[in-house]
C-alpha cells in the first residue's frame, strides 16, 4: 500500500488569500453598474480565474483595455503589484483602485524606490518577464537590471555602488550567492533580503519531505514562479519529481515500485485541487491492487489413464485433442490485447460479447464509450461486430471484462500521431466540461484547455458540450495517454492569413461584412475578417441614438461601409448608416421652402430648438423665429417633446440643414384662419341678402 504524505506548508499563501478575499469583498459591495477588472489574472490557476470571471471580474492586460467613458470602474491589483505609472494613470482616469499587492512585494517596491531616489543602480534577482519583477523594475527606475542567476550577475561590472533586492519567490541560497558576486564587482553594495519567509518555509518543508519519499508530486500552474521553484527544489534532492496542474495529469506509471509519495503545492493552488490529486493517486493505487489480486490459474495436473480402462484413456486423449484444437482457434485473451467480438446481449448497464471459441465477456457501461451515455442501447445492438480490449481475463466472479472504449482509443492513436506530426486538422465533439477546459472525442479522449478553445478568453464553457470543434494536436504522450488539442491554433492561423489579405485589399468606400465583437459607450468594434474596425456611434444611424445597443448587439452580423483606413497605424473607421439611403435625400423629395409641417422638439439649446420632422431629419428653429416678440429663454416658448407647427424657411438637403420658423408658421396659419372666417362671413352675407330680396 502506498503512503501519501502532504507537506506541512502547501497551497495558498497569505498574499494570495488576501487578494482573493479583497476581490470577494469588492464583488459583494459593488452595484451592477460598476465594472470590476483585474490587471492580469488574480492567481496562476485557471479554475480560480474562471470562478471570478463568472462573478463579473474581467481580466485585462493593461489600462488601455478599459474603454474611455466606461462609467464607474474598480480595478483589482493582484498580489504581484504594479509600477507607479499604472497607479498614476488609473488615478488620472478616475479608476478606483483595490490594491491587493502582497505586503511583502510592496516592501520590495518601496526599497527599490528609495534606492532609486538615493541614486543607486539596482539589481533585481528574479525572472524578467514575471509580473512581480516587472512591477519592481518600474519602481527601481531606468538604471535597474534583472538577473536570474549567478552567471548573469558575474557579467555585471563597472558599478561603484549597487543595491540588491529579490523577487519574493527566489531561494535564499541563490540570493546570497548573487550578493557575494556583486560584492566583488562594486565598491559599495546595499543588500535587502526580500525573499518571502513563507516561501522559504514552503521550500524547506518540500525539500525535507522529498528526502523521505520515493516520489514527489508538485501541484500548481506551470505559469507560477513559486511552483516551478518548488519543483526545482524537490528535483535537486534526487527524488523523482513531477509537476501537475490538476488530477488529470497524474500518471499511474509514476506509482510503480513506489511506497511513499510526497505532495506539495504552489502558493496559487486551491485546497480542493490538492485534495483531488491525492484522491486520484489513492484511486490509482486501489485499481493497481485489484489487478494484482486477480486469481492465478494453476497448471493442470497430469492424468494417467489406468491400464485396465483403455476406453476411458482413449476418451481422455480425444478430449485433449479437441482442447488443443479449441485453443488454436481461440483469440489471445491476455490483458491489453485487442480482439474482435459479436454482441450477443445488450442491457442498459452492460453488453455481453462473444469473442470466439467458448469465451464471452462483459463490457460495463463505463467501458463502452468515452462519451457520457445513460444506456448501452444508445450505442450498440445485438449482432454488431466490434473490437474490444481485454481489461481482465477474469474478475473475482470469473467473468472476462472487456472495453470498447479502450480499443477505440488504441486504434485512434496511430491516426493521432500522424495528425500530430503533420499538423493535420481534426474534428472533435465536446463530450464533457472539466476543470480548466473541455474533453473531446477524437477517437480517443482528448483535452482542450480553456485558453486554447477560442482566440479570445472564454468565461463560460457550458455552451460547448455537443458542439464540434476544429482541432490540432499540440501535445501527445502515448505512454501517459495524454492528448492536448487546440482550436485556437487553427483560428489564429486563419485570422492572421485573413488579416494579411485584408490589409492588402481594404480601401475607403468599400462595403464589408463583419461581426460585432464588442460594444462601448462610444461605438462598436466590428471584426471584418482579419481586423477590428471602429463603428462610431455617430456613424450608426441617421437619427440620434443614446447608446450603440439601440442599433447593434454583440454577435450581430452586419454590412458596414469603410469610411477611412490608416494602414500605418492599422486603424479602420466604419459606418453603418451609409448603407441605407439618407433620410435627407428622401426628405428632399417631400419637402420644400415655404411648406408648413408638424414636428417634435427633440432638444433645446440657448440659441434655439431642434425639431424633428421625421426620424433622421431635424431642423433648427432659431430663438428669433420662436415668436414675433423678443424671447429671453427658449423654454419660455417650447419644451422638449412639444408637438409644434413650423415653416421651412431654408432647406439644404445636401448639407443636411433645415431652418424653421414657429412664429412664421403660426402667423400664416392665423392669416389662413382669419381668411376662412372672412370668407364664411361674406358667404353668409350673400345668403342673407338673397333671402331678403
Amino acid at each position: 500500500m502506498i503512503e501519501i504524505i502532504r507537506a506541512q506548508a502547501a497551497g495558498f499563501c497569505s498574499g494570495v488569500k488576501r487578494v482573493l478575499r479583497m476581490a470577494e469583498e469588492t464583488l459583494s459591495g459593488v452595484d451592477e453598474e460598476v465594472k470590476v477588472y483585474s490587471l492580469g489574472p488574480l492567481v496562476h490557476n485557471q479554475a480560480v480565474i474562471n470562478r471570478f470571471a463568472d462573478k463579473g471580474v474581467q481580466v485585462i492586460d493593461s489600462l488601455d483595455d478599459i474603454p474611455e467613458g466606461s462609467g464607474a470602474v474598480r480595478l483589482i491589483i493582484r498580489s504581484h503589484g504594479v509600477g507607479p505609472e499604472v497607479l498614476q494613470e488609473a488615478e488620472r482616469r478616475g479608476i478606483e483602485i483595490v490594491d491587493g499587492t502582497c505586503p511583502l512585494v510592496k516592501r520590495v517596491q518601496m526599497i527599490a524606490d528609495q534606492l532609486r531616489r538615493e541614486g543607486y543602480p539596482i539589481v533585481v534577482l528574479g525572472e524578467r518577464e514575471h509580473p512581480e519583477v516587472v512591477g519592481i523594475m518600474a519602481w527601481a527606475g531606468e538604471n535597474a537590471t534583472a538577473v536570474i542567476d549567478e552567471q548573469e550577475a558575474e557579467r555585471l561590472n563597472g558599478f561603484s555602488r549597487l543595491g540588491l533586492v529579490s523577487q519574493t519567490t527566489q531561494t535564499l541560497e541563490k540570493y546570497e550567492k548573487v550578493g557575494s558576486i556583486l560584492l566583488k564587482q562594486a565598491e559599495e553594495l546595499r543588500t535587502f533580503n526580500t525573499v518571502c519567509k513563507a516561501t522559504r518555509v514552503r521550500q524547506s518543508a518540500a525539500c525535507d519531505l522529498a528526502g523521505q519519499v520515493d516520489l514527489m508530486v508538485v501541484v500548481g500552474s506551470r505559469m507560477s514562479a513559486n511552483t516551478k521553484q518548488l519543483t526545482r527544489v524537490c528535483s535537486a534532492t534526487g527524488t523523482d519529481t513531477h509537476m501537475v496542474e490538476d488530477a488529470s495529469e497524474v500518471d499511474a506509471s509514476w506509482l510503480k515500485g513506489v511506497s511513499r509519495v510526497g505532495v506539495t503545492a504552489g502558493a496559487s493552488t486551491p485546497e480542493w485541487i490538492i485534495e483531488e490529486v491525492v484522491s486520484r493517486m489513492s484511486e490509482m493505487e486501489r485499481e493497481r491492487e485489484n489487478v494484482l489480486m486477480e486469481p492465478v490459474i494453476g497448471e493442470q495436473a497430469e492424468v494417467t489413464a489406468p491400464e485396465e480402462n483403455q476406453a476411458v484413456s482413449e476418451e481422455l486423449v480425444n478430449q485433449d485433442t479437441m482442447e488443443a484444437q479449441l485453443t488454436r482457434d481461440m483469440p489471445d485473451l491476455r490483458q491489453g490485447n485487442i480482439i474482435k467480438g459479436k454482441v450477443v446481449q445488450v442491457k442498459d448497464d452492460e453488453v455481453l460479447v462473444d469473442v470466439g471459441g467458448k469465451s464471452e465477456g462483459v463490457i460495463p457501461l463505463r467501458e463502452l464509450s468515452i462519451r457520457n451515455i445513460s444506456s448501452a442501447k444508445e450505442l450498440v445492438k445485438t449482432g454488431d461486430e466490434i473490437e474490444v480490449a481485454v481489461v481482465r481475463s477474469e474478475n473475482d466472479e470469473g467473468t472476462m471484462i472487456l472495453s470498447k472504449r479502450r480499443a477505440d482509443q488504441m486504434r485512434a492513436w496511430d491516426g493521432l500521431e500522424e495528425a500530430y506530426n503533420n499538423k493535420t486538422e481534426l474534428k472533435g465533439e465536446v463530450v464533457q466540461v472539466v476543470k480548466g477546459g473541455l474533453l473531446v472525442d477524437v477517437g480517443a479522449r482528448g483535452f482542450v484547455p480553456a485558453s486554447l478553445i477560442e482566440r479570445g478568453y472564454v468565461s463560460n464553457l457550458d455552451k460547448y458540450p455537443g458542439t464540434v470543434l476544429r482541432l490540432r494536436v499540440i501535445d501527445l504522450d502515448r505512454g501517459k495517454n495524454k492528448i492536448v488539442l487546440s482550436q485556437k491554433a487553427i483560428l489564429e492561423e486563419e485570422y492572421n492569413g485573413a488579416r494579411k489579405e485584408l490589409w492588402e485589399s481594404i480601401e475607403p468606400d468599400q462595403r464589408r461584412r463583419g461581426v460585432v465583437r464588442r460594444l462601448t459607450s462610444f461605438g462598436a468594434f466590428v471584426d471584418i475578417g482579419g481586423a477590428d474596425g471602429l463603428l462610431h456611434i455617430s456613424e450608426m444611424s441617421w437619427k440620434h441614438i443614446g447608446h450603440p445597443s439601440e442599433v447593434v448587439q454583440e454577435g450581430d452580423e452586419v454590412e458596414v461601409y469603410v469610411l477611412a483606413v490608416d494602414k500605418e497605424r492599422q486603424r479602420i473607421s466604419l459606418g453603418l448608416k451609409q448603407i441605407v439611403p439618407s433620410p435627407w435625400d428622401l426628405a428632399a423629395e417631400k419637402y420644400g421652402i415655404g411648406q408648413i409641417v408638424n414636428g417634435r422638439v427633440v432638444r433645446t439649446v440657448p440659441f434655439g430648438a431642434f425639431v424633428q420632422i421625421e426620424p433622421g431629419v431635424e431642423g433648427l428653429v432659431h430663438i428669433s423665429q420662436l415668436a414675433p416678440y423678443r424671447v429671453a429663454k427658449v423654454e419660455d416658448v417650447v419644451k422638449v417633446e412639444d408637438e409644434i407647427p413650423v415653416k421651412i424657411i431654408d432647406f439644404k438637403p445636401q448639407e443636411q440643414r433645415m431652418s424653421l420658423s414657429l412664429s412664421a408658421a403660426r402667423e400664416e396659419m392665423e392669416q389662413e384662419a382669419q381668411q376662412e372666417i372672412y370668407t364664411e362671413y361674406k358667404d353668409q352675407q350673400k345668403f342673407d341678402g338673397s333671402e331678403e330680396g
